[in-house]
């Protein structure tokens, strides 16, 4: 999978699993930021990242390591992409 199909995927789970209106989504790019209290982010809180963190488990067939900080991770959608991606072909 490609980044443009991983975050098809991702914007979908917001919509589906995190109730995010699809109008909210649409405008999502690589560079938008997740964390709530970011500039121009989508304003993910802590609830929000477990949900979307479970959610991609399952869509993906991922495990989280919750040993490791993951934040870094869910910094932007270009980072979630590419930490999808790379589990996802390693999986």
């Amino acid at each position: 999978m490609d980044d443009k199909e991983i975050m098809d995927e991702l914007t979908g789970l917001l919509v589906s699993r995190l109730k995010f209106e699809p109008d909210r989504v649409a405008a999502v790019s690589l560079d938008t930021p997740l964390p709530k209290g970011v500039d121009g982010s989508i304003g993910l809180d802590s609830l929000d990242f477990i949900e979307l963190g479970i959610a991609i488990e399952e869509r993906f067939g991922i495990v989280m390591d919750e040993s490791q900080d993951l934040a870094p991770h869910f910094a932007s959608m270009a980072t979630l992409c590419r930490f999808v991606a790379e589990r996802a072909t390693t999986s």
